[in-house]
């Protein structure tokens, strides 16, 4: 199975011709890449990965106190076989939990486990990572592509979402543990999962490999950058399977980028990232 290519960041960051040459064209094939030697501290991914490995240790009792209603999921704790893929109508096999922007005034009030200690430590881990993200982001200008937004500004005190994911042991003779599917955001950052199985689509319909190495991050673009790009960056469906190690939990914590809610995302249709993603909440119910 092919795999996706690995950048420098700093290749990235500068806009070196050949890397921005070599990524434009790779990502209208496959939307996903890795990003090596990356400003995100070792450290901060450790103490993201304790977070989420002691949060999700808790009984169902306790976390599902963390259950906001009429949310749409939007923060606190997401229980399994909820979340189910765009066109797919079986769950996919996760739990999650989600916390927002402090500085974003749409946002929802985030929730913190009582059960743990230092749990607002993940306010901590959310701007690290929207730094990075918006960053990453910021790299895209050199693409010499006509953006129906100013992708340095959009997300600025946007609407993104850090998600601290759980895979749990497999109990069923069903592979995915995430049916395949696109991300409805901007960008997405993804501290690499401690197993295998996120594999993405390209164009001829095959399946490629994303496993990354512990010091990268994968990158991959959502719905909401293909929109803003006029469609010269693809969103890309990808799914987690489990191939190797179905009898063992998973952890991943992707970051999803977001626009503010008001930001226009396409100039002739007019809609609003806040329509945008309130349409796609309710299609893979989280609504």
């Amino acid at each position: 199975m092919a795999s996706i290519p690995s950048i420098e960041y700093e290749l990235l960051e500068k806009g070196d011709k050949d890397t921005v040459s070599f990524l434009k064209n790779y990502l209208n094939d496959v939307g996903f890449f890795a990003i090596k030697n990356h400003p995100l501290p070792k450290s901060t991914i450790k103490d993201a990965f304790d977070y989420s490995k002691q949060l999700f240790d808790l009984t169902i009792d306790q976390k599902i106190k963390y259950k906001i209603p009429n949310c749409k999921g939007a923060v606190g704790y997401t229980p399994y076989g909820i979340e189910t893929a765009l066109t797919e109508k079986i769950a996919d096999q996760k739990e999650f939990w989600h916390h927002g922007s402090h500085s974003n005034p749409y946002s929802l009030s985030n929730v913190y486990p009582n059960e743990l200690d230092d749990s607002h430590r993940i306010d901590d881990l959310f701007l690290q990572f929207e730094s990075i993200a918006i960053k990453v982001l910021d790299c895209f200008k050199s693409f010499n592509i006509e953006y129906a937004a100013d992708i340095s500004e959009i997300a600025k005190d946007g609407n993104s979402v850090l998600r601290l994911i759980h895979y749990p042991k497999i109990k069923s003779h069903n592979k995915h543990r995430a049916r395949a599917h696109t991300d409805v955001n901007l960008i997405t950052l993804l501290v690499g999962g401690n197993d295998s199985g996120l594999e993405a689509q390209n164009r001829k319909g095959e399946w490629v490999d994303c496993d990354c190495k512990e010091n990268e991050i994968i990158c991959n673009v959502g719905d909401m950058l293909e929109i803003i790009s006029n469609g010269a960056l693809k969103s890309t469906v990808h799914r987690v399977v489990s191939n190797k190690n179905p009898n063992r939990s998973r952890y991943s914590i992707p970051f999803f980028l977001h626009p503010r809610p008001e930001v226009i995302l396409n100039k002739n249709t007019k809609i609003t990232a806040n329509e945008f993603l309130t349409k796609r909440l309710q299609d893979i119910k989280l609504n």
